[in-house]
């Protein structure tokens, strides 16, 4: 994927992504079934007209105009939230995305001038060569030189693979907040997220680098951020890149929990067939561009598992949630609306059915 693309096409994926999320899983009809009360926009204490001749004489007019002004809006937003139930999923992305990225870019900061952290990743990195040499799984360098050597023109579309994986995880929970149980869905959020807090221990801990980082005599190219010119390459120049973060291969564990929450939960057979594919081709794509050891990918597939345990964790910072935008939601009147939508029945079918979430 070149840098146009990574800058420009995949933000209008995402944003395109997030608005078929909100469109396809909108309310259809005015009266939303967890909204106890249809409130219009002016109280039915009489005629409006009538209400603002009578408060025309009151020397309190502006002070009553203003607050009915933000009555208004306050149920403007409201029915907006309530109609597009899927909003609060866009939030959540983004707090899972941004975090994780911060917290990457900021160990970065941290190790960028230390060249000791440097040496131990490669080190480390020679180690899981050697582990794998030792079990014979050492394939990274025969599996890039024969797609190099026979098929060269795949690398670009591996490329893509690799770099599309956001816009695929914005499908997957598009998809699954749409089809599956939402409290079914709400686990497989709160796994991704534990995910990345299980990574980034992992990656801060023992840092490896990739085999794309390792000195030319090992054989390996840079199918990925190819050192043409670095002063051209932003990916080299990017100070807040955390470029020793092989271990484990997130990537690949992710896929692997797409893949096995689809064939375990999703409600189309053709959905099942075709999830295994996603895993497989994440797999060929970070050993052929040699951004990852197959080891790496063990590790990563591992983490889901432990993410899946410990998804609990991450409903436990509800209370955080809720003291932070309680008084919003309180006062937008769609508090606990989370868990409303969870006993919903929308469209006339029972969550449990696995159907969409679609009145």
């Amino acid at each position: 994927m070149s840098v146009l693309s990574k800058t420009v096409l995949e933000p209008i994926v995402i944003v395109c992504l997030f608005t078929a999320g909100c469109l396809i899983n909108r309310r259809r009809d005015s009266r939303s079934p967890i909204d106890v009360e249809n409130r219009p926009l002016v109280r039915e204490n009489g005629d409006p007209s009538t209400q603002s001749s009578s408060l025309s004489s009151s020397p309190s007019l502006s002070a009553v105009d203003d607050s009915h002004q933000r009555n208004i809006v306050w149920e403007l937003l409201r029915r907006f939230w309530r109609k597009y139930p899927f909003l609060p999923e866009i939030w959540y992305w983004n707090l899972t995305y941004w975090v994780y990225q911060g917290l990457r870019a900021v160990s970065a900061r941290l190790i960028a001038d230390n060249a000791s952290v440097f040496e131990r990743a490669k080190q480390h990195a020679l180690t899981v060569l050697s582990i794998e040499q030792l079990l014979g799984i050492d394939v990274e360098l025969s599996v890039q030189r024969f797609f190099l050597n026979n098929y060269p023109d795949w690398m670009s579309v591996l490329g893509n693979i690799y770099h599309s994986h956001i816009c695929v995880g914005i499908a997957f929970l598009v998809y699954t907040y749409t089809y599956l149980p939402f409290p079914t869905y709400q686990r497989i959020r709160r796994t991704i997220a534990m995910d990345n807090a299980v990574a980034f221990v992992i990656v801060t801990l023992w840092r490896c680098s990739p085999p794309r980082l390792l000195p030319e005599e090992y054989g390996f190219v840079d199918i990925l951020h190819p050192k043409v010119n670095p002063n051209d390459n932003p990916w080299q120049n990017n100070r807040f890149q955390l470029t020793i973060a092989a271990m484990p291969s997130l990537h690949f564990g992710t896929a692997l929990f797409f893949a096995v929450s689809l064939y375990r939960f999703a409600p189309h057979a053709v959905v099942r067939v075709l999830a295994p594919l996603w895993p497989a081709m994440m797999l060929l794509t970070i050993v052929t561009t040699a951004n990852h050891f197959l080891m790496d990918a063990m590790v990563g597939a591992c983490v889901p598992l432990v993410g899946w345990r410990l998804e609990w964790m991450v409903g436990e910072l509800a209370v955080v949630q809720n003291w932070v935008f309680g008084p919003i939601a309180r006062r937008m009147g769609v508090a606990g609306a989370e868990e409303e939508r969870a006993r919903a029945v929308p469209g006339g079918k029972g969550m449990e059915s696995g159907k969409g979430r679609m009145d």
